[in-house]
């Protein structure tokens, strides 16, 4: 037997890695990293004890602007303020990150009457940064320390609504009459050529369905660029009526045959057949419609002997109907 052959192995690269963190004491190694964090904190808390001076951008809205004036474009939109106070107050406006705007009311601006530009003086401005600062914290400086806000003068005029609707009714149910738009005009502003190309003004998309009953809505008016309204939304209303049909027998009439002529008809009647609101049926009478067709119609069709029918007096109500027959044979002699 070899001298060797009772000798343990060597110890492996791990179980040497392993006896080694053994021999490490733990626990005091977390307690010692307990007083380090510990003491982190405590001077944290000590530092934020001592005054410091950040900056904070203020976002600038304005409000109440006049139709007749667009601000230009590069009004500043943001007031950059310089401020002093302890580390906690600070840490407290940078965590919340954000502050509301600062808001400037245009309308309360000094103007001159030959000058196209409002001031927002600096004592305007600073009144309205310390209302978004805590009592304790100084304020040093702010830029910029006045705003000259530039505008230009729009021209405006009286122009006509238009809805841009979809209707969809239930079954048995229509419009009853023409959709209302109050007001029916609004004043728009704009530069001169813009205001000279716009013939109307459209509302933003209406979709509406499964109306059984009379409906009035507010709808905004759509946006253009470079083009306020005032106001900028108006109400529509939409009259959605049951309908039932009525049929009524109508004479056809011929407005004057000069003498000398003849005119005979085939059929010389026809059938009005009309869906028409409940609200209007009693109303709707023979006396109420009528088909009247100029001699001259006759004069021009007078070779192929047909001509088609329509009525010629109606209410502004009745929308849907038809006639039966919707044309005639005619014969137009000379006597």
């Amino acid at each position: 037997m070899s001298e060797h052959g009772n000798a343990s192995p060597l110890p492996t690269k791990a179980s040497r890695v392993k006896a080694f963190f053994r021999r490490i004491g733990w626990r005091d190694v977390l307690v010692f990293m307990c007083f380090v964090l510990a003491s982190l904190c405590l001077w944290f808390l000590q530092a934020l004890q001592d005054d410091y001076e950040i900056n904070i951008a203020l976002p600038v809205r304005y409000k109440n602007i006049p139709a007749n004036m667009v601000p230009a474009a590069d009004s500043p939109t943001e007031v950059v303020a310089k401020v002093r106070d302890k580390g906690t107050v600070l840490l407290n406006y940078l965590w919340t990150g954000s502050f509301s705007p600062l808001e400037i009311d245009v309308r309360t601006l000094p103007r001159e009457a030959s000058s196209e530009e409002l001031t927002v003086t600096r004592r305007l401005l600073e009144a309205g940064i310390l209302k978004h600062l805590a009592s304790s914290t100084r304020l040093l400086s702010f830029e910029p320390s006045t705003i000259r806000v530039t505008y230009t003068e729009l021209g405006n005029r009286e122009i006509a609504v238009e809805a841009d609707l979809t209707v969809e009714t239930e079954v048995g149910f229509q419009l009853s009459d023409r959709v209302t738009i109050t007001p029916a005009k609004v004043r728009v502003y704009a530069d001169r050529t813009k205001l000279d190309s716009l013939r109307a003004v459209r509302t933003v998309p209406i979709r509406l369905t499964g109306l059984s009953r009379t409906k009035t809505l507010t709808a905004r008016l759509a946006e253009i660029a470079g083009v306020r309204f005032e106001p900028q939304s108006v109400k529509v209303t939409v009259p959605v009526e049951e309908f039932t049909e009525k049929r009524l027998t109508l004479h056809i009439r011929c407005d004057s045959v000069p003498a000398g002529y003849a005119l005979r008809m085939f059929p010389n009647t026809a059938e009005a057949v009309c869906n028409v609101p409940l609200s209007h049926f009693k109303e709707l009478c023979e006396d109420r419609l009528d088909i009247l067709i100029p001699f001259r119609e006759f004069e021009a069709h007078r070779e192929e002997g047909k001509i088609t029918l329509r009525l010629t007096k109606k209410p502004d109500w009745l929308t849907d109907y038809d006639l039966n027959p919707d044309a005639i044979e005619f014969i137009l002699e000379e006597q």
